[in-house]
């Protein structure tokens, strides 16, 4: 199917490209090698670059079939050489065209480690940088191997959706600013958009709590009960996103709250002044009603101008004596 591998560009990684009979560019594979440790980096697999990378690193075929499409179920399985971790990580600030998350295939060995993406992640490119400069595994006194190399990107990770939150967070303040400077109204679409940020962000982890708590577990039946101080490590970022979620939704809930308050209020205000009106006109229109029905001449008292100027005097008195009554009971 492939002929012999034609000539990549010159760059910091290795790259594989294998080209087809014709001479055209069939598939890529990102190669980074460090302190004899390999990182191969995939994006959007295909069957060929699958059965590669399995016959390299003897990953069983079935593991293969799984890495070929992306997958909405989080998991971690313990191979005899190798741990097989699934895990998705939200977008908030990024346009992207197939969801609100990103699934990230993650197979670790001891001296290796194979990342399996469908998209451009964003942390992986960060994350290459810094394992192209070594900066990661120049430390003598660190074990080197692809558990070390997998708390080294997951950390990445959760410290772009802590970005990702503090932006949120940076929102919030500003929707609270909002709400005390009478722009109410316009605070509904911010916080219904801030909400479904937010709870996109915890559908993607929801799931990292316990694939992690696996993860810990095999791990050390993987690398040696040494490695339980980097698992830890990686639960403990864990949490701190975790808890910036919640408390970004409880700051989202308290501001909810207070807006909602604030229209309530408002709109209450807005009824008492139309109901005192109401009953301010009340008995001057029930005056009008009676001086406007059709009776007999003798019945009504108006009979020249002076009588019906006496009436609308009795009128604009009768409706000032009402505004006095609810202004002195502090109800205007």
């Amino acid at each position: 199917m492939f002929a012999s591998p034609c000539i990549a560009p010159p760059f910091a990684r290795v790259f594989f490209y294998l080209c087809t009979k014709d001479g055209t560019l069939g598939y890529m594979i990102s190669r980074y090698s460090a302190h004899g440790l390999t990182w191969i980096d995939l994006e959007k697999p295909t069957e060929a670059e699958t059965r590669l990378i399995t016959e390299e690193f003897n990953i069983p075929s079935l593991v293969g079939q799984e890495i070929l499409d992306s997958t909405l179920r989080s998991k971690v399985d313990l191979y005899p050489n190798f741990l097989y971790l699934i895990l998705h990580f939200p977008l908030l600030n990024t346009i992207n065209t197939n969801g609100t998350e990103q699934e990230v295939d993650f197979i670790i060995g001891k001296q290796f480690l194979i990342t399996v993406r469908y998209e451009l992640v964003e942390p992986v490119s960060i994350f290459a940088k810094l394992f192209e400069s070594n900066s990661l595994t120049d430390h003598s006194a660190t074990p080197v191997h692809g558990g070390f190399i997998f708390m080294q990107m997951i950390k990445a990770f959760y410290k772009h959706s802590l970005q990702e939150l503090e932006e949120m967070a940076t929102i919030l303040k500003q929707i609270e600013n909002n709400i005390f400077s009478t722009q109410e109204k316009s605070v509904v679409r911010d916080i219904s958009y801030v909400s479904r940020k937010l709870l996109d962000f915890k559908q993607s982890i929801r799931f990292h709590g316990e694939v992690l708590h696996s993860y810990e577990t095999s791990s050390k039946r993987l690398f040696g009960e040494t490695y339980s101080y980097y698992a830890e490590v990686i639960m403990s970022e864990y949490r701190k996103v975790s808890t910036m979620l919640e408390s970004n939704r409880d700051m989202l809930a308290e501001l909810q709250r207070t807006n909602n308050s604030i229209l309530s209020s408002k709109s209450n205000e807005i009824m008492k002044k139309f109901t005192i009106m109401t009953f301010v006109m009340l008995p001057l229109t029930l005056i009008t009603g009676i001086f406007g029905m059709n009776t007999l001449a003798d019945v009504i008292f108006i009979r020249s101008r002076g009588d019906f100027f006496f009436v609308i005097i009795l009128m604009f008195v009768l409706g000032i004596v009402m505004y006095l009554f609810f202004k002195v009971r502090r109800l205007l």
